[in-house]
Order: C-alpha cells, then structure tokens, then sequence
C-alpha cells in the first residue's frame, strides 16, 4: 500500500486541472537511417515540452489548457489543431500577423553517431512572449500551472513572464509544477544556473534529470544524495527526478519513494521527460505524489516505444503496463 505523499491541490471546480504556456514547433525528422544533410524526405509533427505535457495529462482525462503567443497562418493553426485534437484546450493563444512558427530539425543517431537536434526558431512568435502578452488571471483558473526551464531560455520577455506566472501562482495558491528541462543549444550551464536558481525557490514541486542536477548546480554523489541535495539547496517541497532506465525517484517530507525502470525497446527518445512530468502531474491531480511518480516512470516507458513528441496512448495503457509486472518502490 503506498501513501499519499502530497500537499492538497485546490479544488477541481477550477476550469483547467492543468495550465501549460511555451512554445510548441513544427518537427521535421529522417528516417533512423538517414542524415540531415542529404535526406530526400522529412516526417512532420507537433512537439513542445509544455505541449507534450498537456496532451499527455488530457489523454489521462484530465482538462488541460496550453497557451502561447503564434502567428496565425496555417503552420499556426496546424499546431493548434493538433493539440485540440488531443483534448488540449488552446482558447487562450494570443495571435499575431507578425513573426513565424518556430521549427526544429532531427537526426536520429545509433552508435556510436549522437542524435543531433537543429533548431530554427529565433524571432518566434513565442520567443516574444512578456508578462504583459497575457490576461494573468489566467492563472487562478489552473490547480496546477506548468512551467519549464526552456520557456525560460527563449528570451528576456520569456523569463519575465515566467516569473511573473510564478509570483501570480503564489499569490493564487496556485501549486506550480516546474522542469528544468535543460536545453545546452539554447542557453549555457551557468546561465541556466544563475537564471533558475532564484525562482526554484518559489516553485511547489521541482523536476530535474541527474544529469541537470550534475552539470547545472553541481550537485553529485548517489541519486539520493542528489535529491535530498536539491531539497536542502531549494527547500521545494516536492522534487521529482529521473536517473534513466533505473526509474525515478521521488522526495517528500523527508521521504525517498523509488519508482523502478522498465524493459524498454526504445523507438524515439524524444518527448520521455515530458512524459514523466506528465505522470507527476496526474499524480498530484490525484493527491498521490508517490503514485505520480509511478505514473511519470510508466508514461515515460511507453512514449519510448513511440515515434513523435506526443503521447498519444490513454489511462488503460498506462494501468496496464503498471499492472503488468512487479514494478517496485521503496519508501525509507
């Protein structure tokens, strides 16, 4: 029987259980075996971290909303029309005839090739983004608001309006989920330290990879270590973080609660972080941190095994596979 390791979220009369803003972009990649740089052909698709995020929670049953600032031009509207198609709610996006869709390109690597990732998404439309783009009341509609470090990397207005979102959350009680998502084509280490370090503060539950945690704020040693680190530097209430195809640990009240991997075969790695912030979402939608991250871990396994950003299964599937093997987690 596992406990219910979680602050009580606010009620669920709210319009949206989930609240996401950043920016979602056309996704062109090659086939496994063929390079950027003389493929003939390109697989199109929506992908976003905040967006991931928002299909992943709806295709749990849950109301998820995303916005963002896009040009409404057809690219634009394809983005939009996809997530909706997901059940993400996209009635808030702010439209503008200036600027473009943001895209990026990818290269699938076997080793000992690396996956490679271009991106082509200066002077998006959402890259200018402010606090001042959008309604802040927004925000108390939410129990729960979505942020990641990416959004946060895009520009100075995408900062601002983080921070902004983060002050309106708290003064909504408003439990804010936020991803440090670390992108090294975006911004550097130790501006990502520097920029992050002040509102991780002020955030209720805290994901992070080990790797993040490693090369971002210095913090070493065993995956516990690391974590119980990251509460004593931060004081986050909640922290989640991965430690790859080992699973996930969670932190809460003092409490490490250890969700284990699964046997993946892995089709497309892309979109596996979102997925796991996902699960912890619902988790926390259901005041059950540590079944969240049972979730996260779940979720995460299964997006492995499909090509593309979005998390297109639903709750069967991920109960299934939870339900399917003695998946364990440790609470000490």
């Amino acid at each position: 029987m596992y406990h219910d390791f979680m602050t009580t979220i606010s009620n669920s009369q709210k319009p949206y259980d989930l609240l996401t803003v950043g920016e979602s972009m056309l996704r062109f990649s090659v086939k496994a075996d063929q390079l950027l740089i003389d493929a003939p052909t390109f697989d199109v698709a929506i992908a976003g971290a905040e967006s991931n995020v928002a299909v992943a929670v709806a295709q749990m049953g849950f109301r998820s909303g995303w916005f963002s600032r896009l040009t409404n031009n057809t690219l634009g509207q394809r983005l939009t029309r996809t997530l909706t198609s997901y059940g993400v709610d996209c009635s808030n996006v702010v439209w503008t005839s200036e600027d473009r869709v943001g895209t990026y390109f990818l290269e699938f690597g076997s080793a000992p090739r690396p996956t490679r990732v271009v991106y082509d998404r200066q002077h998006s439309a959402t890259s200018k983004m402010t606090p001042f783009t959008f309604d802040d009341t927004l925000v108390g509609k939410a129990r729960i608001l979505h942020l990641t470090g990416i959004t946060a990397a895009l520009s100075d207005g995408c900062y601002a309006l983080l921070t902004h979102l983060i002050d309106t959350a708290q003064k909504e009680g408003v439990h804010v989920v936020f991803d440090v998502n670390y992108r090294a084509l975006l911004w550097s280490a130790e501006t990502c330290r520097e920029k992050l370090t002040p509102l991780l503060a002020k955030v209720s539950t805290l994901l992070i990879n080990q790797r993040d945690a490693e090369n971002i704020f210095g913090i070493r040693g065993e995956p516990t270590a690391k974590i119980k680190a990251l509460h004593e530097r931060f004081g986050v209430e909640q922290i989640g973080l991965t430690i790859g195809e080992k699973g996930a640990l969670g932190y809460y009240a003092g409490e490490i609660i250890e969700a284990s991997g699964y046997t993946v075969q892995i089709v497309d790695r892309i979109g596996a972080g979102d997925a796991f912030a996902a699960g912890v979402i619902c988790g926390l939608l259901e005041n059950n941190f540590a079944l969240g991250i049972r979730y996260g871990v779940a979720i995460s396994a299964l997006q492995l095994t499909l090509a593309g950003d979005i998390f297109r299964l639903g709750r069967s599937d991920v109960l299934q596979l939870m339900n399917s093997q003695n998946s364990t987690m440790l609470l000490r």
